[in-house]
């Protein structure tokens, strides 16, 4: 019985699932570390000071977002958590589609279409070129999923 390998898209998800989860796992630790070695007051501090000493306008909303993420004392640790659960999530789609499972895909599908409004909103606020890519590549991999299981059950239903 010979097992099918699965469609290079899907390796490339399934690859881009796995080091997303890896990536968001050691911001995670290195947040959790930070937290609990006052790296929020340290932030603040950088920020303050990137304020007062800023001449060009991206320095300066650059340092208004820093002051407004570290005014939370836990904002760091809350930060590493969300990243925790988004790797969660990103390793169980990426664990489903490894395996082949068709509710992998549709797990994908579902999560990955559930923020294109929010990035489209993003970028309607400010345009952005890496908000571009990134509401371009979840598009194509929202598309891309939904032709390939198609095509799994027009294949299946065909005799």
């Amino acid at each position: 019985m010979r097992v099918q390998t699965p469609p290079t898209g899907l390796r490339l998800i399934t690859i881009y699932k796995f080091t997303k989860a890896a990536l968001q796992v050691a911001a995670a630790v290195l947040l959790f570390y930070g937290a609990a070695h006052g790296l929020n007051a340290r932030l603040a501090e950088f920020a303050e000071k990137l304020r007062e000493h800023a001449v060009h306008a991206w320095s300066n909303v650059f340092a208004a977002a820093l002051l407004r993420f570290t005014r939370s004392k836990h904002s760091l640790t809350f930060t590493a958590y969300a990243l925790l659960a988004d790797a969660g999530l990103s390793s169980v789609e990426g664990w489903a589609l490894s395996r082949g499972y068709t509710w992998g895909e549709w797990l994908v599908v579902v999560t990955t279409a559930g923020l294109i409004p929010f990035e489209i909103g993003a970028l309607m606020r400010h345009l952005r070129v890496g908000r571009v890519v990134l509401l371009i590549l979840n598009v194509a991999i929202v598309a891309y999923l939904i032709v390939n299981i198609r095509q799994r059950r027009r294949a299946a239903a065909s005799p």
